[in-house]
Parts: structure tokens; sequence; C-alpha cells
């Protein structure tokens, strides 16, 4: 999914999700995702715990934001959940900064 079309999913979508950004911050995702993500996925996105996607190769992120988004809030296998802990927008950085370590 392209660039526009996850703008456009996330404008008809935003209105059901409070606190989601119309633009993401790469900057303030890799800060987050070296807080709370790197240790499980390590740094560059390579997984190194067991189950854990490789975001370096792209696995999972074929998958639009939304259902991402979903799963970082309520966890997934050995991940914890993130709902509260982070807030809609800052996953969504944190996704953007992922989806560039392909």
């Amino acid at each position: 999914m392209g660039k526009m079309s996850r703008m456009m999913l996330l404008a008809v979508l935003g209105s059901g999700v409070s606190g989601i950004a119309s633009a993401a911050n790469i900057v303030q995702g890799q800060q987050l995702y070296n807080m709370h993500c790197a240790a499980c996925h390590g740094g560059r996105g390579e997984g190194v715990m067991p189950d854990a996607p490789k975001f370096r190769m792209g696995e999972r992120l074929e998958q639009p934001d939304m259902v991402l988004l979903q799963s970082v809030k309520s966890g997934k296998k050995i991940m914890p959940p993130f709902f509260g802990i982070l807030q809609d927008a800052q996953i969504l950085d944190v996704l953007a900064y992922v989806r560039t370590l392909r």
C-alpha cells in the first residue's frame, strides 16, 4: 500500500481511533522503537527473540497500519500489549520507522 493510500485509510479510519496523526514522525518513531522494541526486534529490525518478526526482512510489514496498530496495542504471542503505554500516534510513528528498515 502506498503512502497516499495509507494516509487516505488513516483519514477514513481515524475518526474511530483517537490520537492518530496525519503524518508520522520517523525520528520520534526511531526513538520509541529503540526504547520499547529493539530489545526483542533488534536495533536494525533483525529480530533477536524467537518469534519476533524480522522487520528488516519485511516480515508482517505487508499488513495495513491499522492492523499492526491493533497488534501492538493488544500484544501478540510473547510481545506485551502497549495499550496505555504508547498512544496511537506514537505507534504509527514506530511503524513508519520500522518500514524504513527494509
